[in-house]
């Protein structure tokens, strides 16, 4: 009898826990993730087909597949005028050309990343579909990178674009016989190239119609390339100036401020009034942007309510701008019963400064009579000490020309000491701008650095004879410091801040002392830029000596 009971109870757990494995709902491991692309089976007609006349393609594949980003990554050499019509359905890749083929030319369809598995997204990278309507593939390839022609740089997306013809229009007019798109690192590869000679050119086709417009950055061969084999030809790109000045826009800005911006420097920009004449007294200035394309023109208000400017640049008038204005009334409303005062922006408000740089001002509005600021309203003194500091040097404008919202104030009798701490005190109507409005009270705190903080670099320049712009950067390729050595071969560069530098030279070949762009109407090539890639690493209270050869 106990037996039985025995037997019995194992034969209900056994039961029970079966019952209880079942019960539980166990995901399914899956097994390894597919990491691998699909993989082309066959291809109707077949891939490198010869004398191709069909009007539709299928390629098969071992996989269910999609297309992603089919309108960005199809590339297709030589172009054609009417993107072919491409699905994809299940397993199969399909291609319908909705345009003639040309006669005896061999065509590349290159998909890119388009090509990916359905279930993982897995991309079939640069898959191509290759055909020939003559008798043969042509076989002859080119291939090199494309760089930013002041950076070095590489840039990607770039169209590099092969010509059968050699004119000069041709980049402005006909579609390429060839192109192909850079990779991340700026390089190309153009394939299956008919045997002869073809200008290249480099584009950067923002409205990708395959032709240079105006403003496009672009790169090119001063002579025409004969391919033999496998050749190789690289690219600088540029922006070049425009040919015909326009203005872009106007707009106005505030209170007797217009800014106008060109497509191209302004050489000799004339505004005239059409509606009323300045009075006695008035009072108009212009600035003008490093680059020479953008325009800020202020003016003291007439008594008119609105105003008519004809724009000219030399002797061309480029538009008429019609403007209501801003009262002096309204500006003042504005402040809500604050007293209107001018806005002042100082590099001391950073609280350090560094020895031997001067203290910089910038006003929002351009300022009347700096040459005559009393020394009254100018107070300088140390942190700890009641009594003023002689100021030492003259409240003066940073060189720029026609602008009068730059100055800057030089310690030139060395009275501000390392490690020091220092409070300025500007006081109410010590500045006035166009417009009448003065300062209110400003209070700086700033601190000048130790001499020991920072290091000097001694660089023994050896070039050939010519004239050069020498630029020290950051990492970030900021300019810090900037030479024009003229016969110098010693150049030193004093209080620099510990940090990681390289240096660019530049070949300013019309000696105007700036980088200038190429110009493809003129057969301008951009000017020469060679860069150290050796890194300097200058650190404090340390001075470094650099040799630099330059072939």
């Amino acid at each position: 009898m106990p037996s039985r009971f025995f037997n019995c109870s194992v034969i209900v757990c056994a039961f029970l826990v079966l019952l209880s494995s079942c019960a539980q709902i166990v995901p399914p491991t899956g097994g390894k993730q597919d990491m691998r692309p699909p993989f082309a089976r066959k291809y109707i007609p077949d891939s490198a087909a010869v004398h191709f006349h069909s009007k539709t393609v299928e390629i098969q594949f071992d996989e269910y597949i999609l297309l992603k980003d089919i309108g960005t990554q199809l590339v297709i050499s030589p172009p054609m005028e009417k993107t072919p019509i491409i699905r994809a359905r299940n397993k199969t890749l399909y291609i319908e050309f909705r345009e003639p083929l040309k006669d005896s030319t061999t065509y590349t369809m290159n998909f890119g990343t388009a090509i990916q598995d359905l279930h993982e997204n897995n991309p079939l990278t640069n898959f191509r579909y290759i055909f020939s309507t003559g008798s043969f593939v042509d076989s002859l390839s080119l291939n090199g990178q494309v760089t930013n022609a002041l950076t070095h740089s590489p840039e990607k997306g770039v169209l590099v674009m092969l010509y059968d013809k050699v004119d000069d229009s041709i980049p402005y007019k006909k579609l390429p016989a060839y192109f192909a798109k850079t990779d991340e690192r700026g390089n190309y590869r153009i394939t299956n190239i008919k045997k002869g000679t073809y200008k290249a050119f480099a584009l950067k086709d923002a409205n990708g119609n395959y032709k240079f417009n105006e403003g496009e950055p672009i790169g090119f061969r001063a002579e025409p390339i004969t391919l033999k084999n496998k050749d190789t030809a690289d690219f600088l790109l540029f922006r070049q100036p425009a040919e015909v000045q326009r203005l872009k826009r106007g707009a106005l800005q505030g209170y007797g401020r217009i800014g106008l911006v060109f497509n191209k420097r302004v050489e000799g920009l004339r505004l005239t009034p059409l509606n009323f004449s300045f009075g006695e007294g008035a009072r108009i200035y212009t600035e003008q942007s490093s680059g020479g394309d953008t325009i800020t023109y202020w003016f003291s208000s007439p008594k008119v309510d609105s105003i008519i400017l004809e724009v000219s640049d030399k002797d061309r008038v480029y538009d008429t701008l019609r403007y209501k204005l801003i009262s002096r009334e309204k500006v003042l409303a504005q402040r809500k019963g604050q007293k209107a005062s001018l806005v002042l922006k100082s590099n001391a408000s950073k609280g350090m400064l560094d020895l031997d740089s001067p203290i910089t001002f910038e006003s929002d509005v351009p300022m009347l009579e700096l040459d005559h600021i009393p020394s009254s309203k100018f107070i300088l003194r140390e942190d700890t000490a009641k009594k003023n500091i002689a100021p030492g040097g003259q409240m003066h404008y940073l060189v720029k020309e026609n602008d009068q919202r730059f100055f800057s104030w030089k310690d030139t009798t060395h009275v501000l000491k390392e490690n020091g701490k220092y409070h300025l005190l500007i006081l109410p109507g010590a500045f006035k701008d166009m417009f009448g409005f003065i300062n209110d009270t400003i209070r700086y705190n700033f601190s000048l650095r130790e001499l020991k903080y920072y290091g000097t670099l001694k660089l023994n320049l050896h070039a050939p004879a010519g004239t050069y712009v020498m630029q020290l950067l950051d990492e970030q390729d900021g300019i810090v410091r900037e030479a024009q050595p003229g016969g110098q071969k010693e150049l030193y560069f004093e209080y620099l801040p510990p940090g990681k530098y390289h240096m660019r030279l530049v070949y300013d070949a019309n000696k105007n002392g700036r980088w200038d762009s190429g110009d493809y109407s003129k057969h301008l090539q951009p000017e020469q830029v060679i860069y150290n890639t050796q890194p300097i690493t200058i650190r404090s209270n340390w001075d470094q000596e650099v040799d630099w050869f330059v072939k």
